[in-house]
């Protein structure tokens, strides 16, 4: 009796089998590395973010600290400008005319504006990376705290442009040139009889009033804004402190 062997079909059914496992092999490989890069993307996001929000810690503590002077300093020239509308409601003659020159020079030459800090906000912004903030108390904070970083911008710009109307209507009132002899000698504190007034038109003087009046009611709006922003970047930066174990 013969005994018949098939090497072909054998040989099909080898390589047929092998063909399976090279595939399955490979098929594990691309799995595992996907994985692998999925893991190593998601590290670095987070480590990015992270670190991202220390930047933006830092930033935020400097904000504060500036928040918290110029609503100080907001307030003090409310209170001068409240003193200069009073003194103004009189004659502007003799000791009146003294105080009236001592409270206009001192709260009507020079305002307090806030600067953000917001690196670290424009750079997430710009890149892109605004995505890799997951947690949501984070990002809404972040969104509120523009938000109000906005609000407060636009009021500034409505505060410079209240104090470019006061300037100039300034040289309408206000002897400037005999007034820079007299402090040239002396400091303006120490002035004994300051120089008349350049006019005395009613109208003119009421107008300068009315524009004073309109700089204390756009300094005090202003300081609720800085408030408001003050809240807001607290809230943010205990947020992150607390999502991110940041001090």
């Amino acid at each position: 009796m013969e005994i018949h062997h098939h090497p072909r079909h054998s040989e099909k059914s080898r390589n047929y089998k092998e063909y399976i496992f090279e595939f399955l092999v490979i098929f594990v490989a691309i799995i595992g590395s996907f994985f692998a890069e999925n893991i190593r993307e998601h590290y670095v996001d987070k480590h990015k973010a992270k670190e991202y929000m220390e930047s933006m810690l830092g930033d935020l503590k400097y904000d504060s600290a500036s928040l918290t002077e110029l609503i100080v300093l907001n307030k003090d020239q409310v209170k001068g400008l409240d003193s200069l509308l009073k003194v103004m409601e009189d004659p502007l003659v003799g000791s009146k005319l003294n105080l009236f020159y001592y409270l206009d020079m001192r709260y009507t030459l020079n305002y307090n504006i806030f600067g953000s800090s917001n690196r670290s906000l424009s750079q997430l912004k710009n890149t892109g990376d605004l995505r890799l903030i997951k947690v949501k108390a984070v990002s809404d904070g972040i969104a509120n705290y523009e938000m109000d970083l906005n609000v407060s911008l636009n009021q500034s710009q409505l505060l410079e442009n209240q104090f470019n109307k006061i300037k100039d209507q300034q040289s309408e009132i206000i002897d400037f040139l005999t007034l820079k002899k007299l402090v040239q000698k002396t400091s303006i504190l120490q002035i004994k009889e300051h120089p008349a007034l350049v006019t005395s038109n009613t109208k003119t003087i009421h107008a300068y009033y009315f524009n004073i009046f309109i700089l204390k009611g756009v300094i005090s709006s202003y300081i609720a804004r800085l408030t408001e922003l003050k809240k807001q970047t607290s809230y943010l930066m205990k947020t992150i402190q607390k999502e991110y174990n940041l001090e």
